[in-house]
């Protein structure tokens, strides 16, 4: 999974129209293959910052959407910013549950005291 974030800062007459071309991005970000989120978010504190969140099944999905249309889009609104924006990319290459703790504390789920399932 690859988590993709954007944190933009906008001028007071440019912030509305940036979260409003956003927030029409976000369903067809949403629409390719291997997108399971897409999310703008405003800072409670500061109408003018604004945070894309985009969530991929893997870096080979994330690097289609990049030659894409779509980003050449954000990127349009990436470049209404009043300065150039702080951009976050986390790749995790894997996610596990309790079997890490069974793992690693050599115990089993029902000697834990937790029903298996």
């Amino acid at each position: 999974m690859l988590t993709f974030r954007l944190h933009m800062r906008f001028s007071e007459q440019s912030s509305d129209e940036a979260a409003a071309a956003l927030r029409s991005l976000a369903g067809p970000v949403r629409a390719e293959t291997g997108c399971s989120t897409t999310r703008v978010l405003r800072d409670a504190a500061n109408r003018c910052k604004l945070t894309w969140v985009e969530e991929w099944s893997s870096v080979e999905h994330f690097e289609q959407h990049l030659r894409g249309s779509t980003f050449r889009q954000i990127v349009a609104v990436i470049e209404m910013a009043v300065e150039q924006p702080e951009v976050e990319i986390d790749d995790v290459t894997s996610r596990r549950g309790f079997d890490l703790i069974e793992e690693i504390l050599d115990i089993s789920v029902e000697r834990a005291g937790f029903e298996a399932g």
